[in-house]
C-alpha cells in the first residue's frame, strides 16, 4: 500500500494488502492504478474488512484474536476515510 493508506498503525497496511489481495484482486489492482480511494472503493473495503472479521468468529460466535485484529483494522480505516470526506 501507498501513501493514501501512511494512517494504518505499524503491520495494518500490510494486514489489508493480504486481505484485499486474497478477496478481490481487481479492488487491489484499481487501488494501484488510482491517485485516491473513492468513496465506492472505501464502502467495498469495509464490506471485505466486515467478510474477513464475520470469517473470523470461534464457534461462540465471539471474535478470535485474528477477527479483533480484523476489527480494530476496519474501524481505524472508516475513522479515517470519514475524517477525509468534506462536510
Amino acid at each position: 500500500m501507498d501513501s493514501r493508506f501512511n494512517f494504518f498503525r505499524s503491520g495494518e497496511a500490510q494486514l489489508l494488502n493480504d486481505i484485499l489481495a486474497r478477496r478481490s484482486p481487481t479492488l487491489i489492482s484499481r487501488l494501484q492504478e488510482s491517485r485516491s480511494v473513492s468513496r465506492s472503493d472505501a464502502d467495498e473495503i469495509m464490506a471485505l474488512l466486515g467478510q474477513e472479521f464475520t470469517d473470523n468468529l470461534d464457534d461462540d460466535w465471539e471474535p478470535t484474536e485474528y477477527g479483533r485484529t480484523v476489527s480494530s483494522l476496519q474501524a481505524h480505516f472508516s475513522t479515517a476515510r470519514i475524517e477525509e470526506w468534506p462536510e
